[in-house]
């Protein structure tokens, strides 16, 4: 789906270019920039549910481990989706303290850069709606709407997912295997972090009852994930500031003995170490068959070794799932309302 045709980040890059660097440089240089910015707004939207300062750094240590927040642009740097995931948690950040006109303008810059962006559009458009606020602030996200216009326009006219894409790539859901890929990276996106909400499945629809314009977020993440094609990570990592909101809500109202909660952030960080192998050194091959091995899978015959290690790791992270589920079982919910 994603072909990387958004333009406002490119431009950012050809800054340092101009200056001097070269390109491989300049996207390296911006790249720490945005990672610096997206880990800065991750502290803050954890901030917002639960103010200690350990629980931002477990989160925010667990996301620099992965490889759909840190890892992939270390190994290829010439990607704009950090950049434009930094967009959009900060712009999530604003509309969550309901500060809508900072949050439109980062949606301009957001869309401009990828289509994910639509998703925090849409969430701010649900919360003013929600809070009786569609009037005045809704209009804060209008330049958005027209922004997704002009781009789709101007800079998506090729290679850009059509419906009859959409349709096409529906058909991956006819392959067991794509089912079962899809559901490991929706458990290990973000690692333990992801692993542990997936495992509170309740609670996590009982908090996104409370704020339905983070289902919102959630479902358009989700639904263009489903749509697009075997990318599957690489576009569940946009629902990163839903994610983060979630996971400090759950530290907030769940985990409240010290014990437990040191033994659940130690769970979820070996998960995380264990899924995306942070210092696992990679290579074109180690690309395929760890990052993206559904291009080896789907319509061939796929080798016995890669089904023997994917089975094998699908096996060990069930039963680390159960390990985190036994930790959880010995910290009784703090409030009946989302339990």
């Amino acid at each position: 789906m994603s072909r990387d045709r958004g333009r406002f980040l490119p431009l950012l890059t050809r800054i340092p270019y101009a200056l001097g660097l070269g390109v491989i440089e300049s996207f390296e240089l911006m790249n720490g920039l945005y990672a610096f910015t997206l880990y800065f707004f991750v502290a803050l939207i954890v901030n917002l549910y639960d103010t200690r300062m350990r629980v931002q750094a477990i989160v925010v240590v667990n996301l620099a481990l992965c490889i759909a927040t840190s890892k992939m642009f270390a190994y290829y740097p010439v990607q704009i989706d950090l950049g434009a995931l930094a967009l959009m948690t900060a712009a999530c950040y604003f509309v969550l303290t309901d500060r809508h006109w900072f949050a439109g303008l980062l949606c301009i810059l957001a869309l401009a850069s990828r289509e994910f962006g639509i998703a925090v559009l849409l969430c701010g458009v649900h919360r003013t709606f929600r809070r009786g606020r569609l009037w005045p602030d809704g209009l804060a996200y209008l330049p958005g709407v027209l922004t997704i216009v002009v781009v789709r326009t101007l800079t998506y006219s090729e290679e850009a997912l059509t419906a009859s894409d959409a349709v096409a790539n529906l058909e991956l859901w006819g392959s067991p295997v794509f089912i079962a890929a899809f559901l490991y990276f929706v458990v290990t996106v973000f690692g333990g972090i992801s692993t542990l909400l997936v495992l509170h499945p309740h609670w996590c629809f009982a908090r996104l009852r409370q704020e339905p314009e983070l289902a919102t977020f959630l479902i358009v993440v989700v639904g263009l994930t489903a749509v697009g094609n075997l990318d599957i990570w690489r576009y569940l990592a946009f629902a990163l500031p839903v994610v983060v909101a979630l996971v400090a809500h759950y530290y907030r109202d769940r985990v409240h003995v010290a014990m437990v909660e040191r033994s659940i952030a130690a769970g979820m960080t070996f998960v995380t170490v264990f899924t995306q192998r942070p210092f696992a050194q990679m290579d074109t091959a180690l690309y395929f068959r760890d990052w993206f091995p559904l291009y080896d899978i789907i319509g061939q015959t796929p080798s016995p070794d890669l089904l023997a290690l994917w089975v094998t790791r699908l096996i060990a992270l069930a039963l680390l799932a159960v390990t985190l589920i036994l930790i959880g079982q010995s910290n009784p919910p703090m409030r009946d309302s989302v339990s």
